[in-house]
C-alpha cells in the first residue's frame, strides 16, 4: 500500500512543525531547514537555545472539531483560562499553549468534560509524551551498591524519618529475574528528588550516594525509511535495502551518529529537556569512609557575622553592667564608712547627735560657731585671772626679793595664742581621720 501524501517526508515536516511551535512559544525567530553550511546552522541554533523553564503544551484529540470551535468553548465555559495559541498538528489533533499554571490545570482537568457535555464528542487532553517522559524522569533517583540484606522496609523507614514524600521503591532485577544492588525510587515531585540527590541516603552507619535519572537525548529513528522522529512500527514507507544516508547524502551509513541531521535532532531534544526538567545538578557526594564525629572531616559551621556581632554586644553589655554595679557598691560602702566615722568622731568631740546629713558649708559654719563660743569662754576665764593678778600687784608695789620681775600677759595675746592652738588641733584631728579612712579602704 503506497504511503499517504508526503510519505517519507512526514518526519521532516513534523520536525519543522515542532520547531515552529517551540519558536513561537519561546519568542525566537523561526528556523526552517537551511540550505547553507551546517556550522552556521549549529551556531544559530546555539544562540537561540534557551534553558528557561516553560509551561508544557497540551494535546487535544477530538472527533470533529475545529480550533475555532475549541476557542469558543474555552471562552464561554472557561473565562478565566488564558490560551496563547491553538495550533493544528494533524486532523482532529490540536496543541494548546496556556499562559499560566492555573490555566494549564483547568484545561487539563475540565476541557474534556466540557467538550463531552456541549458537543457530545469523546475527547482526550494530555501532555505530549516526550515532555511527559522528561517530567517523569525528574521524579526518579537511583541508589547503587545497596546490599541485598537491606530490605525495602528499611529504606521506607529511612525516607519517612527524613520527611521525603515518594510514590514507590523498586529494586531492579537482572536478566535472570534476580534482585540487584540498584534501587529505584520514584518521588511525588522533582523537589523531593533533587533534595534526596543532594543529601543521599543514610541507613544507620551506612551512607549511600543517590543519582538522578538520566534523560535520553537520542532521537528515535525508523529502520524502514531511516528517517527520524518515528519508528518502523508506524512507518508506511517501503523497506530500504542497502541504506545510505538519505538525509544529507553523505559518505556514512544512515545510522551514524556523525550525521548532521542526527545532531540536529539531538540538539532539539536536548533543548526540550533543558526547558522542562529541573535545573538542579547533583553536587559532590559524601564519600564513604569519613568520620562523622571528626571536626576535620566535618568542621563546625560558623554563624553569620550578624549573629556573631549580636552575641559579642550582649556579652560586652552584660560584663559592663556587672562592673558598673560592683563599682557602685564599693563607692557606696566607702561613703557610708566615711560618714559613719565622721559621725562617731563628731559625737565624741562635741557631744551632739547628727540626725541628718548636712552639707560641707553648713558643717563649717557650725564648727566656726562652736570654736568662737569656746574661745569666748576661755577669754572670760583669762580676763578674770588677769584682773585678780592686777589686784595683787596693786597691793604690793615692791619687787620680790628674788629680783625676778613677773611678766605681764595681755588678754589679747593670750586669746590669739589660744585660737592658733585650737586651729592646729583641729587640722591634726582631720588628718588623723583621713589616715584612718584610707587604712579602712585599703
Amino acid at each position: 500500500m503506497p504511503p499517504k501524501r508526503g510519505g517519507g517526508n512526514r518526519g521532516r515536516r513534523k520536525g519543522v512543525h515542532l520547531q515552529d511551535n517551540l519558536n513561537s512559544r519561546i519568542g525566537t525567530p523561526t528556523i526552517i531547514t537551511p540550505q547553507g553550511p551546517v556550522d552556521e546552522v549549529e551556531q544559530r541554533k546555539k544562540t537561540n537555545m534557551q534553558s528557561e523553564f516553560r509551561i508544557a503544551p497540551l494535546i487535544v484529540e477530538v472527533q470533529s472539531l475545529t480550533k475555532v470551535k475549541i476557542s469558543q468553548l474555552i471562552k464561554t465555559h472557561l473565562p478565566d483560562v488564558i490560551v496563547l495559541n491553538i495550533q493544528v498538528n494533524r486532523p482532529n489533533t490540536y496543541t494548546l499553549y496556556s499562559n499560566d499554571v492555573k490555566s494549564f490545570n483547568q484545561l487539563l482537568n475540565e476541557l474534556s468534560s466540557i467538550i463531552q457535555i456541549n458537543e457530545k464528542q469523546c475527547s482526550s487532553v494530555f501532555i505530549p509524551r516526550s515532555i511527559q517522559r522528561i517530567m517523569e524522569n525528574n521524579k526518579e533517583a537511583f541508589i547503587k551498591r545497596v546490599d541485598i540484606e537491606i530490605m525495602d522496609d528499611d529504606i521506607k523507614r529511612t525516607l519517612d524519618e527524613q520527611g521525603f514524600k515518594y510514590e514507590k521503591i523498586t529494586r531492579l532485577l537482572n536478566k535472570d529475574k534476580l534482585p540487584t544492588k540498584t534501587i529505584k525510587i520514584t518521588f511525588i515531585d522533582s523537589t523531593n528528588r533533587d533534595l534526596f540527590v543532594k543529601l543521599g541516603m543514610q541507613i544507620d552507619s551506612m551512607h549511600f550516594i543517590a543519582e538522578p535519572a538520566n534523560h535520553n537525548n537520542k532521537p528515535s529513528q525508523c529502520y524502514k525509511c531511516f528517517k527520524y522522529d518515528h519508528i518502523a512500527k508506524y512507518c508506511k514507507a517501503d523497506i530500504v535495502k542497502n541504506p545510505i544516508c538519505c538525509n544529507r547524502k553523505g559518505h556514512h551509513v544512515a545510522t551514524s551518529p556523525d550525521c548532521p541531521k542526527y545532531k540536529e535532532h539531538q540538539q532539539k531534544i536536548q533543548k526540550t529537556i533543558e526547558q522542562y526538567s529541573s535545573s538542579t545538578k547533583p553536587t559532590n557526594q559524601i564519600q564513604p569512609g569519613y568520620n562523622w564525629n571528626s571536626n576535620e572531616d566535618f568542621p563546625i559551621l560558623k554563624t553569620t557575622d550578624r549573629i556573631e556581632e549580636t552575641r559579642i554586644i550582649e556579652l560586652l553589655t552584660e560584663k559592663i553592667m556587672s562592673i558598673v554595679e560592683q563599682a557602685t557598691q564599693r563607692i557606696f560602702q566607702t561613703l557610708n564608712q566615711r560618714f559613719e566615722i565622721l559621725t562617731n568622731r563628731i559625737n565624741k568631740k562635741f557631744n551632739m547627735e547628727i540626725e541628718e546629713i548636712i552639707t560641707e558649708e553648713e558643717y563649717n559654719q557650725q564648727e566656726n560657731k562652736t570654736n568662737k563660743k569656746q574661745i569666748n569662754n576661755q577669754y572670760q576665764e583669762l580676763k578674770q585671772i588677769t584682773k585678780e593678778n592686777q589686784d595683787e600687784n596693786a597691793e604690793s608695789t615692791t619687787t620680790p626679793s628674788n629680783g625676778i620681775k613677773r611678766k605681764y600677759i595681755s588678754p589679747t595675746n593670750f586669746s590669739e595664742k589660744q585660737a592658733n592652738t585650737t586651729k592646729d588641733c583641729r587640722n591634726k584631728y582631720d588628718s588623723d581621720i583621713d589616715d584612718f579612712i584610707n587604712q579602712r579602704i585599703d
